[in-house]
């Protein structure tokens, strides 16, 4: 199992990728999968990680390299990858890859999947940095969200702002510029 950087979203290990981002995520966390796979080629501060298994497509991890931090945007895996332990080393290489601290966001821990969720990256190196992050929470006012971080921040606040400004508003252009 490992963590394959794509550059080129004509990568032919991508091809997955589509089904697979609109089967995990759910309408309001994402964007159409044309536009999140051109951000490969556009947006240089957009990580792209496909997890392979003997060369297979087994997941994705997105992560956009913010400066201080880096926000961990996307992690899914395949079905049949599932609960076999590649999730958990798939997320132990990516925060090897840096020593910067990567945040991220999770639905409260109120139904079955949103607990087990949680309880993964508790259990794979995050803690949750706030439960109500009232910045990105004031700016998803449909969506309650918990703060990860692998590490504790300096500035939680700041790190809000920039994921705001840096991810969110380019995201929301990307999809209003492109449907």
């Amino acid at each position: 199992m490992k963590l394959v950087k794509v550059t080129s979203s004509n990568d032919p290990l991508l091809a997955q990728v589509p089904e697979l981002y609109e089967t995990a995520f759910p309408p309001v966390a994402r964007i159409a999968s044309h536009n999140l796979l051109a951000l490969i080629d556009e947006r240089p501060e957009v990580s792209f990680n496909a997890i392979t298994h003997h060369g297979e497509f087994c997941g994705m991890a997105m992560v956009w390299e913010l400066g201080d931090f880096r926000y961990f945007e996307y992690f899914a895996m395949m079905p049949g990858c599932r609960n076999r332990g590649f999730g958990a080393r798939a997320l132990k290489q990516l925060l090897q890859q840096s020593d910067l601290p990567v945040v991220g966001e999770a639905e409260p821990p109120e139904s079955e999947l949103q607990k087990r969720r949680i309880a993964f990256y508790l259990r794979n190196g995050f803690h949750v940095e706030l439960e109500n992050p009232r910045i990105l929470n004031g700016y998803h006012s449909d969506n309650l969200l918990y703060f990860l971080s692998s590490r504790p921040l300096a500035d939680a606040d700041e790190c809000q702002r920039q994921i705001i400004e840096k991810v969110y508003k380019v995201m929301r252009d990307k999809e209003q510029s492109n449907p």
